[in-house]
Parts: structure tokens; sequence; C-alpha cells
């Protein structure tokens, strides 16, 4: 399993693919304005070996709450 965190949502799907997995769910919170749209975790974790179509959980930043 590739390292995706810091990288914009649509490069990590990309990477996963390339690594014969897919994206699992997708969670949204709070973050910074600039890593709005950049994956912040992932489960499981970088370099794990994962069976071909294994799904990959991703936390991605959805910029600044509203106040």
């Amino acid at each position: 399993m590739p390292n995706v965190v810091g990288k914009l949502l649509s490069k990590a799907v990309v990477q996963i693919a390339h690594a014969h997995c897919r994206p699992g769910r997708v969670i949204r919170v709070p973050s910074s304005k600039a890593r709005k749209n950049h994956v912040l975790a992932q489960k499981p974790l970088p370099g794990k070996t994962l069976k071909q179509g294994a799904k990959v959980n991703l936390t991605v930043g959805k910029g600044p709450k509203k106040k």
C-alpha cells in the first residue's frame, strides 16, 4: 500500500488504483484551507500488503469550518 497522505484526493485515488486496490469510505473533516481536498489519513497504513481489490479508507480535509 503506497503512502497517499498529503496528496490531493484525485491523485491518491489514482495511486491506490495502480496498487491494485480501490478507495473505500472517504470521510471529510474540517482542516486548514491549505489542506482542503488533501488526504489527512489512510487506513490501512502505508507499507501494508493487501489483497488485490482491497478497499482503502481515506480521511480528507474539507477546509475550515464556516462561522
